[in-house]
């Protein structure tokens, strides 16, 4: 079979001749680019002329590229068509639709819908569902917390290979959630995982290697399991390998390959590693004194939430160091780090509420009652 584009009708056998698997065939190609130039306009009409013959694989397939947002991004659009496909039990519709309404994509965040979607892919033995449901059990989204439930469903989930379940299972194994605590298993578990690359089972297991848990201890091993993970995009791992090269931990101290980490793991957005970054660079620590850059980490592990970081980023607004001196996001920095109980940071928030104007006051007092990121007001003084 030829694929015709639409256009090209008037040339081309009559579409009617082409029954719902040939079309949704033909929409494969086109989306895949398989034999044809990849084209996302034909994929979804031919997907469509079959979906709205009942074909559920073309149902599902133009739910996600409505979904996807290829060419537009239609939540309503790929919801209708989920449901069609899930109605005509379409396991990965179903999980889809799972992922729209816990989520909250399209729709409003549901997680009994959710978990109801889920179960129904799940019980058809798909593993990513069998996975997310094990995560709604284990975590009581909107349902009673049940580790035993969860464990099965993990279970289910990582018989399949799915290595997320695998390192799921690994640490309720490690938890002794829904069964007794077996570091021993954990590790079997995490191993499964991190072997097929996931990064969180990798960072998971280096930790048993460096803490003797379940394996015994092995630092060498752990530096491997977390620089493995590190390289594969996981801030935990790399937070940690900026800790180890920090200490000297195992390993000859080494500064400049600790500064690299906490780069990267502060980029990847780990709060605490963004926080040491400003640390160093106001204090010029292993790094030259730059209080612009001190500044910008402190506000990124600030907006983080990161205590210590809203204080230091008041302080530094405050006193105009790193930029120009706003006393407006100074008070409402140390707003929030007095509400977090921060030493002094009441006193200092006092400090410069006594240097502003009503007129700041006012604005501070607004943005710290919308809880919103302050943004420059200019000058304070």
């Amino acid at each position: 079979m030829q694929p015709i584009p639409p256009q090209d009708a008037g040339n081309a056998p009559d579409h009617d001749s082409y029954d719902a698997d040939e079309e949704n065939r033909l929409g494969m190609m086109y989306s895949s680019g398989e034999g044809v130039p990849q084209d996302w306009a034909q994929a979804k009409y031919w997907f469509r002329r079959a979906a709205e013959k009942g074909h559920a694989n073309a149902q599902f397939n133009l739910g996600v590229i409505y979904g996807n947002g290829r060419r537009t991004q239609d939540y309503a659009h790929a919801l209708l068509w989920y449901r069609k496909a899930a109605a005509q039990g379409h396991p990965k519709a179903q999980f889809n639709l799972g992922l729209m309404y816990g989520n909250g994509q399209g729709v409003p965040q549901d997680h009994a819908q959710a978990r109801a979607w889920y179960t129904s892919a799940a019980e058809a033995g798909h593993a990513g569902a069998q996975n997310n449901l094990g995560l709604i059990y284990v975590n009581g989204l909107g349902v009673a917390p049940d580790p035993a439930a969860a464990l099965h469903w993990f279970s289910l989930a990582a018989a399949q290979n799915d290595a997320a379940a695998q390192n799921n299972l690994g640490m309720m194994h490690g938890a002794g959630k829904g069964t007794t605590q077996d570091h021993a298993q954990a590790a079997q578990w995490y191993r499964k995982a991190a072997d097929a690359g996931y990064a969180l089972a990798q960072t998971n297991l280096a930790a048993l290697y460096e803490n003797g848990q379940g394996v015994p201890a092995d630092m060498d091993q752990a530096l491997a399991w977390y620089r493995r993970a590190a390289e594969g995009g996981s801030t935990r791992a790399q937070f940690r390998m900026a800790q180890i090269y920090d200490g000297g931990e195992g390993v000859a101290r080494d500064a400049a390959q600790a500064i690299t980490w906490y780069c990267r793991a502060a980029e990847g957005g780990h709060v605490e590693a963004q926080f040491r970054l400003g640390l160093r660079y106001d204090n010029g620590q292993d790094v030259r004194r730059d209080a612009a850059q001190a500044l910008s980490w402190y506000r990124r592990a600030a907006e983080g939430g990161h205590a210590r970081a809203q204080f230091n980023a008041g302080v530094m607004h405050a006193q105009g160091e790193g930029a120009e001196m706003d006393l407006v996001q100074a008070w409402v920095w140390l707003d929030r780090a007095a509400h977090r109980d921060v030493e002094t940071a009441a006193r200092a928030r006092r400090e410069a509420e006594s240097r502003m104007s009503p007129e700041q006051m006012a604005r501070a007092r607004e943005l710290a009652q919308q809880g919103a990121r302050p943004a420059s007001e200019g000058s304070g003084a």
